[in-house]
């Protein structure tokens, strides 16, 4: 592999740190305040427990071969290098460009989220104002080492795991009519609204398979890449699984089987309000402050990530050089360039929904966070093929038969059920009429950047060959940069 110019700075993040940032993207609170309350209100699931597990065994599957290929194919534009040395350069950059749009989608997404839950809590009515603000703190935390990202998401995830834990035992401690079984009783799962039970719950599980993208920055040696990250990548999934099937399980002992659906409908912070009332009212003030920052520091994360891709792409020619700009030397702290320009589309956006007046929340959180969902599910889907065909041709990994052949195998099969069962439910999904085709221009729009990454690829490979061929092999060697060890 080529040794390059620039790269990001060496020994800064763990595979604590991977969980740390993994979790953060996540956003355990959000999850237990938005996903969890509004999957029951809207979907008629009463086994939603089962469902996240069903749905994160599911990922987690698809994760374990795309962690094999993280470690045999180290890059900071994972989804990108991946499919290309499973697939092809072109395949690799078409998963590219729909990675940037996924990403960037759910990280918009939190924008809308963010400036409707300030709105409602001050009173004032500008909801772009507090996304206006969060774009500014985003904008400063983006261009800073990723140490200093971490510390702020540890000590704010660490707070929300507090609230999220204190939640689930006075769930179970005051539960109506005891521990409900029926929580993991399969025909709870036959509702017409399954299709937006699994979206939801889906969306709760992205972050993990992001952390990838610091594999640059990641605390190993010669010969031991990407086994931090993956490692803390699998962690934070595994964890994260447990969590959420804990949150919601709590959450219908609450309230009881019977009525979660309706109580999760009637109040949508029902968490705050029950922690308020069996708690302390302090409880539901410090969940509603906690759940501010959470989003915060879920916005930073996807900023880390959807930088790392346009460094990494742009490091190789794929992408404008202005993406590649770090404003340092050999050892980056964070891509400038690529933080600048995600943070003016971020704006764009916002200006763009502000100006039309549509609400922020149903529309663009629920729009966009539709789109990142179903982009990073496809992609997980397309690495498993890369994976597979990746290690036949190269036996001689060292990865497992489990690694590399059976938990990808399994995982493509069970990942397509899942995008076909969001694909059927889509009108329900953006809250369309039903047989509406409006709600299939969101998974239009990945297609058309897997188009444009196609065209892209095609025109290098007819312009410019050298570049085209060095396609997902842009890495730096391990000594190409300074250690610089801070986690």
């Amino acid at each position: 592999m080529a040794t390059v110019a620039a790269a990001m700075a060496r020994r800064t993040v763990t595979a604590g740190a991977a969980w740390a940032l993994g979790a953060t993207t996540s956003a355990p609170m959000v999850v237990l305040v938005g996903g969890i309350v509004a999957t029951y209100a809207g979907s008629e699931v009463t086994a939603l427990p089962l469902l996240f597990i069903l749905v994160g065994g599911v990922v987690t599957l698809l994760l374990v071969g795309y962690a094999a290929m993280v470690r045999a194919v180290p890059h900071s534009a994972p989804y990108y290098a991946i499919t290309a040395r499973g697939l092809g350069a072109t395949s690799g950059v078409a998963a590219g460009f729909v990675a940037l749009l996924a990403y960037n989608a759910l990280q918009i997404s939190l924008y809308g989220l963010f400036g409707s839950i300030m709105s409602g809590i001050t009173g004032v009515g500008a909801w772009w104002l507090f996304a206006a603000a969060a774009i500014g703190v985003v904008s400063v935390l983006g261009t800073r080492r990723i140490v200093l990202s971490t510390q702020i998401v540890m000590g704010v995830l660490l707070l929300s795991l507090l609230v999220v834990s204190l939640f689930i035992v006075f769930g179970f401690v005051d539960a109506q009519n005891g521990i409900p079984t029926a929580a993991f009783d399969p025909a709870g799962l036959s509702v017409p609204g399954l299709g937006l039970a699994v979206a939801l719950t889906l969306a709760a599980y992205t972050g993990p398979e992001g952390m990838a993208a610091f594999i640059e920055e990641e605390d190993s040696g010669e010969g031991r890449r990407g086994r931090a990250i993956s490692r803390g990548m699998m962690i934070c999934a595994l964890s994260l699984i447990g969590i959420y099937t804990a949150a919601a399980w709590a959450m219908q002992a609450a309230t009881g089987t019977g009525a979660v659906a309706a109580a999760t409908d009637a109040d949508a912070n029902l968490p705050l309000t029950l922690l308020s009332d069996r708690v302390h009212p302090v409880f539901g003030i410090l969940g509603a402050v906690i759940l501010v920052l959470a989003i915060l520091t879920s916005l930073i994360s996807f900023h880390n990530i959807i930088n790392r891709y346009a460094f990494a792409m742009s490091r190789e020619q794929v992408l404008h050089q202005f993406l590649y700009r770090t404003g340092a030397g050999t050892a980056a702290d964070a891509p400038v360039g690529a933080s600048r320009a995600q943070n003016a589309l971020a704006a764009v956006v916002v200006l763009v929904w502000a100006i039309s007046g549509a609400d922020p929340q149903t529309t663009l959180f629920g729009w966009a966070s539709t789109v990142g969902a179903m982009g990073l599910l496809a992609l997980l889907i397309v690495s498993a093929a890369a994976a597979l065909r990746y290690f036949a041709r190269n036996t001689d990994s060292g990865e497992s038969g489990w690694a590399t052949t059976v938990a990808p195998l399994f995982g493509l099969a069970f990942g397509i059920a899942i995008l076909v069962t969001m694909l059927l439910q889509l009108d329900a999904l953006v809250g369309a009429e039903p047989g509406s085709l409006a709600p299939y221009a969101l998974p239009a729009l990945l297609v058309v950047a897997a188009i444009a990454g196609v065209w892209r690829a095609l025109g290098l490979r007819r312009s410019r060959p050298q570049v085209y061929e060095g396609i997902s092999h842009g890495v730096p060697s391990v000594y190409a940069v300074p250690d610089r060890i801070d986690l």
